[in-house]
C-alpha cells in the first residue's frame, strides 16, 4: 500500500480541478479522526508556510463552536462511517452548508448526497492510514481550484516526480530504521522541530497502529520549556530516539543538535532521519513514507500483523454504548 503512494498522487492529480467550492471563507476546519484526521494536521502545517487560510483540525465527536457561514468544513473519513466524524459533520451542517465530504463511501457519502454537499470519493480497499496521499492531494486540488491554494498543481506534480524517484531509497532507509528499532529495548521517541510536529505525530500513529508499540513525541523548541526537565532525573526506562530534521532549516537543525546532547546525557540510543526533498510537501510525504514503511517492517520483525488493530475494533464495538445518542 505504501509503495502505491505514487499511484495515489498520480490519480489525485488527474482529478485536479474537478472539485471546487465557491464562497468567501476566513478559515478551514477539518473534521477527522486517526489516519483521516492527520490530513488536517498536514494542511495546517502547509497553510502556515504558504500564508493560506488558518486551518483547525477537530478530532472530536463534536464540531467546533466557532464554525460559521465563513468557515469551509472538510469532513474526512476514509470509511465514511467514523461515528465521531459523522456526528461532528451533522453538528457542523447546522451552522454552515459549506461542507465538503471526503470518503470512500459509507454514511458520510450518503449524508453528502442527501443534502447536496460536495463529495470527493477515495479509492477503496486501502487501510485508512495508507491512503494519506489520496486524501491530502485531492483536498489540495480542491483548495487550489477554489482560489484557496496552499499547493499549486505544478508543485504537486514535482512532489509526485520526487517521490517516484526516491521510492526505493526510502524503502531501504525504512528497513534500516526498523531493524535499528527492533534491535534495541526501550521506549521509542520521535524528536523533531517545528514546523514538523505533524510529521512526528504521523510517525507516532504509524508505529502505534502498525507496530503495536507506545511512542512519545518531542517537538522543539516547545520541548525546551517542559519535556527537557523530565530528562533531568531519568526514571531508568531505556530510550531510543528517532531524530527527524530538515537539513536546510538551520535553526531546526541546531535545535535537534541541542536535543541530541540531552539524549546523550541520559544514555539514549539515537538515530537520525534527514528529510529529503525541495519543498515542505516533499519532506512531509518523504518522512511519512519512511516512517510508515518502517512501522510495517517492524511489525514483520516482531511477527505481528500490521493491518490488524484489535483494540480499535473493540472500541468501535463499544462506541454506541459510550455515545448512546450517536
Amino acid at each position: 500500500m505504501y509503495r502505491g503512494w505514487v499511484n495515489q498522487i498520480r490519480e489525485a492529480l488527474l482529478e485536479w480541478g474537478r472539485y471546487r467550492v465557491s464562497g468567501v471563507f476566513d478559515k478551514i476546519v477539518v473534521l477527522g479522526m486517526g489516519g483521516s484526521g492527520i490530513v488536517g494536521d498536514f494542511l495546517a502545517t502547509l497553510s502556515q508556510t504558504s500564508r493560506g487560510l488558518p486551518v483547525y483540525t477537530s478530532k472530536s465527536h463534536h464540531a467546533p463552536g466557532f464554525i460559521d457561514s465563513e468557515t469551509l468544513v472538510l469532513s474526512v473519513s476514509y470509511s465514511g462511517n467514523t461515528v465521531e466524524t459523522v456526528n461532528a459533520t451533522i453538528e457542523a451542517f447546522k451552522k454552515t452548508g459549506n461542507i465538503v465530504v471526503v470518503s470512500s463511501g459509507g454514511h458520510l457519502r450518503d449524508y453528502a448526497l442527501k443534502h447536496g454537499l460536495p463529495y470527493i470519493p477515495l479509492p477503496t480497499g486501502l487501510a485508512p492510514r495508507a491512503s494519506l496521499p489520496s486524501m491530502l492531494f485531492k483536498i489540495l486540488g480542491l483548495l487550489d481550484s477554489s482560489g484557496l491554494s496552499m499547493v499549486g498543481k505544478r508543485d504537486a506534480e514535482e512532489t509526485l516526480s520526487f517521490i517516484n524517484s526516491v521510492m526505493d531509497n526510502a524503502v531501504e532507509e525504512a528497513y534500516r530504521l526498523a531493524e535499528w528499532i527492533h534491535g534495541i529495548q526501550g521506549l521509542l521517541v520521535i524528536a523533531t522541530h517545528t514546523p514538523l510536529e505533524a510529521l512526528a505525530l504521523r510517525g507516532k500513529n504509524e508505529f502505534n497502529e502498525n507496530s503495536k508499540i507506545p511512542v512519545k513525541i518531542d517537538v522543539a523548541p516547545e520541548w525546551m520549556h517542559n519535556d527537557i526537565v523530565g530528562y533531568e532525573e531519568p526514571s531508568g526506562i531505556p530510550l531510543k530516539i528517532i531524530e527527524v530534521f530538515d537539513p536546510v532549516d538551520e535553526a531546526g537543525y541546531r535545535l535537534v543538535e541541542f536535543m541530541d546532547e540531552i539524549y546523550k546525557e541520559v544514555n539514549a540510543w539515537r538515530h537520525r532521519l534527514s528529510l529529503r526533498g525541495e519543498t515542505l510537501l516533499d519532506k512531509l510525504i518523504y518522512g511519512s513514507l519512511v516512517l510508515g514503511v518502517a512501522s510495517v517492517r517492524l511489525a514483520v520483525l516482531r511477527g505481528i500483523d500490521p493491518l490488524e488493530t484489535r483494540s480499535i475494533k473493540r472500541y468501535k464495538e463499544s462506541v454506541h454504548n459510550i455515545f448512546p445518542g450517536l
